[in-house]
């Protein structure tokens, strides 16, 4: 007789297992504050090339539209309106980027704490069909089941 609950039970580890593992082992290699500190290595770097973009077009601007004799201009006031600018600009990149990534990596967790709980149903109504020398002769029985780090390389 099948098991419709344990059709249900499978059923969601298939498609947890086809949509989102992979991506989800990924981040379960990372701590929390490692995994923002990696996502916001990028974001930061690609935060202050677009600000130097816009940096450039500023004094191009300055330069070839407003006709500001290059000699003239008050290099202090530049220098620091371009620093405070850029600073700016990265701290509200980290912070969007911080905030997403964690939201990203909470998630991850919730979905793979839903996976050992949906694996633990299933595996408890194995268990309550298979005896205890079964259990101990069945190499796949156990911790090989359950994902925790890096033991999805097993083979």
């Amino acid at each position: 007789m099948i098991d419709k609950e344990k059709i249900v039970f499978l059923t969601r580890l298939a498609v947890y297992d086809k949509y989102m593992s992979e991506s989800d082992k990924k981040k379960n290699c990372f701590f929390l504050h490692d995994y923002i500190y990696a996502k916001n290595i990028w974001t930061r770097f690609y935060a202050f090339l677009g600000s130097m973009i816009i940096v450039a077009f500023y004094l191009l601007h300055r330069i070839f539209v407003e006709k500001i004799d290059i000699f003239a201009m008050d290099y202090r006031k530049e220098i620091t309106d371009i620093a405070v600018f850029i600073i700016i600009i990265l701290v509200l990149y980290t912070l969007v980027g911080s905030l997403q990534a964690a939201v990203a990596y909470n998630a991850s967790q919730k979905r793979i704490r839903a996976y050992l709980e949906v694996l633990k149903k299933a595996g408890e109504m194995k268990q309550a069909r298979i005896t205890a020398d079964e259990r101990a002769n069945d190499k796949r029985y156990g911790r090989d089941l359950i994902y925790t780090g890096d033991n999805y390389k097993r083979g």
